[in-house]
């Protein structure tokens, strides 16, 4: 029954992405569909249960890109956050006016400054290139900061290999718990996100910029993305963990700032988060991206030395 109720909410959200027209279709056809595909659904993502002191929660590790067909999601995850008192995600994507202001607070340079102006020839150069390709007009990146500039083409280049923000297992849940009626609570703030960003100092910036571009070019971003992707679909931990330190690995100059402030100081604050949210009474479905998810400082081993008992519950299972 239970799962009958979450396929009606589900409909609504999927209604979008089906190919029938949804005016040919009645209500219960499209719970009755929904309903299958949630049954059938495998395993996607890393999903852990988190227990002490007799409060239990759940973990799961998303993807902020997607394709229709990586949805609904497997069955015991929207039974999860349908027995959860709030969902608990990094940002709340729904707050568009505040991500906006946010990027107008940390992103743009200032009026009359160009990001051509502050970059080397054979910097410049390539960016251009790459935008090109991209179909992106040089002046959409002209107002940012080079660490802005380099998210706004990595992100492009991400979406043009065929996978959209739109599609986010994020999102997904978002939806899922509005349409429940559970509140969505925020682990960090935009300004927390930007900032990390804008606190590089502006010649770090711009080599930001260019260890941005160098997979671009080199076209390992595209099959990186693939691997990324395949070992969500898979539930492949193994696989998502040597793709993290590959890249920790892959710039030295980056490796230790990337890992310290990205993950290793953001995974140590959401737990704060988490634990201050349990200790309001909260039962909240965490919802992270799924790289956060794995390592040795990740938040599920950073909760186990914290005294919780961490099962998973999707076996691993090697990409192809």
């Amino acid at each position: 029954m239970l799962l009958r109720t979450l396929s009606l909410i589900l409909t609504g959200l999927l209604l979008t992405t089906s190919p029938t027209r949804a005016e040919d279709r009645s209500p219960t056809q499209d719970a009755a569909e929904v309903l299958r595909q949630i049954e059938s659904a495998p395993p996607r993502g890393l999903f852990y249960e988190a227990h002490k002191d007799g409060k239990t929660f759940y973990l799961f590790g998303t993807l902020h890109v997607g394709q229709p067909d990586f949805f609904p999601l497997e069955k015991r995850v929207v039974q999860a956050i349908a027995q959860s008192s709030a969902l608990a995600v990094e940002i709340d994507i729904s707050k568009s006016e505040a991500m906006q202001a946010a990027v107008m607070r940390y992103a743009l340079l200032p009026t009359g400054t160009s990001l051509d102006s502050l970059l080397p020839p054979e910097l410049r150069a390539r960016m251009q290139a790459q935008l090109t390709t991209l179909g992106l007009p040089p002046e959409a990146v002209q107002p940012f900061k080079p660490w802005m500039a380099a998210l706004t083409i990595t992100l492009t280049a991400i979406q043009k290999s065929g996978y959209d923000g739109n599609y986010s297992s994020d999102g997904l849940l978002s939806g899922l718990a509005q349409g429940l009626s559970k509140p969505v609570l925020e682990l960090e703030s935009i300004d927390q996100q930007l900032g990390l960003f804008d606190a590089i100092s502006p010649p770090r910036q711009i080599q930001f910029l260019d260890e941005s571009l160098k997979p671009l070019e080199s076209g390992e971003l595209a099959g990186d993305t693939r691997k990324l992707v395949d070992a969500w679909l898979f539930s492949d931990a193994a696989g998502l963990e040597a793709l993290a330190r590959k890249h920790q690995q892959a710039s030295p100059d980056w490796s230790d700032w990337l890992q310290q402030k990205l993950y290793v100081e953001r995974n140590v604050n959401m737990v704060a988060q988490i634990e201050k949210m349990l200790a309001q009474g909260h039962i909240p479905f965490v919802a992270v991206g799924t790289l956060h998810l794995v390592g040795s400082d990740s938040i599920p081993a950073l909760l186990q030395q914290r005294g919780y008992r961490i099962l998973p519950l999707y076996p691993s299972r090697p990409a192809p």
